[in-house]
């Protein structure tokens, strides 16, 4: 049986040199990220709800919790009855929204990431100890497999409150490039492994937030796991390899590379869904409606609604809403798939799923 790993304490020495420039093509990319976010109009309303469900849905996809981007969706607008991992990437995506708000007048301490715990965790299987660190042992393995046959087993519980004392000292010091002070958070947060569940989900949730509240994105829009799920294996390996090995470097290597790539990759996803925005301007232009841009907005942000919270969220007399939303349906734009007795129909706005779903 292999033994409990006990990280080494922070601060670590890395040799920066093997890594500088993956670090300088990270910091332009992330920087080139953060600028077409500011450049654009209205990037809170029309791009960070999507781009935030996506991460959601991808961040639990690599732990095991399986639901697209359309059943958080569907989901959020409709209320009604759903699987547990719709629940758990939904409580991801308020997690996320919790934070931004909250990073405003609080630090990215201890207390803070037991906060999100508890919204992650929210109604959802293990929700009893949401916000507690683990109080007995766990290991990591195939669903079902004993301590014995264990990939990977964290330090015993009882280290668990002096580990992450020792990361809070070390997330509120300044001495450290912040994406190479992230890369090794990351690391150390996963080692840990503090919470029973939910360890994965909230160190990359940390990721997008420590950078955000670093000030090195003005909203934290980029997302890492895209590029986590698509090489999980090396991001288990090179993760695994410091356990062995106490070197950080090459895991340092491949996170930079992967913020470059996945920072590229989150541009080109706004450039898309802006081309698609002016695509849309111009086929309302037929809609003769000086509201009509109102509902633009509004799909952009939702694209999947129902009708009676859209005329309440839109302040459109009713009437004119309806009107609104089968113009927009003729024309191609929405798309109806439902209809409920008491909330109206339900709306889907195809182009723009498909460009948002993983």
């Amino acid at each position: 049986m292999i033994k409990a790993n006990l990280p080494q304490k922070l601060p670590v020495k890395v040799d920066k040199a093997i890594f500088a420039e993956e670090l300088g093509n990270a910091a332009l990319e992330l920087g080139r990220l953060d600028g077409l976010h500011r450049n654009l109009p209205n990037p809170d309303i029309l791009i960070a709800p999507l781009l935030s469900t996506t991460e959601a849905a991808v961040s639990s996809k690599i732990e095991g919790t399986i639901s697209t981007v359309a059943n958080v969706l569907r989901f959020e607008a409709t209320g009604e009855p759903t699987n547990n991992d719709t629940r758990e990437v939904s409580n991801y995506k308020r997690a996320m929204q919790h934070a931004v708000d909250g990073l405003k007048q609080r630090p990215l301490n201890i207390s803070f990431i037991k906060t999100l715990h508890q919204i992650l965790l929210e109604n959802t299987r293990g929700h009893e100890e949401r916000g507690d660190f683990r109080k007995k042992q766990v290991w990591i393995g195939k669903e079902g497999t004993p301590i014995e046959e264990a990939t990977y087993i964290p330090p015993d519980s009882i280290l668990v409150a002096e580990y992450m004392d020792n990361l809070e000292q070390f997330i509120l010091t300044n001495n450290l490039h912040p994406l190479i002070k992230i890369g090794i958070i990351h690391y150390h947060f996963e080692a840990i492994h503090p919470f029973p569940d939910g360890n994965g989900r909230i160190g990359r949730l940390i990721i997008p937030l420590y950078l955000y509240w670093k000030k090195l994105i003005t909203k934290p829009i980029f997302y890492i796991s895209g590029y986590f799920d698509k090489n999980r294996d090396e991001y288990m390996s090179h993760l695994h390899s410091v356990d062995l090995t106490n070197k950080y470097e090459d895991w340092l290597k491949f996170f930079l590379i992967s913020v470059q790539v996945q920072a590229k990759e989150t541009q080109d996803i706004i450039n898309n869904i802006y081309k698609l925005k002016k695509e849309i301007d111009k086929l309302t232009e037929k809609i003769k409606s000086p509201y009509a841009y109102k509902v633009v907005n509004f799909i952009f942000s939702n694209p999947f609604f129902i009708s009676a919270d859209a005329i309440k969220k839109l302040e459109i007399e009713p009437r004119t809403s309806r009107r609104l939303f089968l113009s927009f349906e003729e024309i191609n734009i929405i798309k109806e798939i439902r209809s409920f007795k008491k909330k109206g129909k339900a709306y889907v706005f195809p182009k723009l799923m498909r460009l948002i779903s993983y």
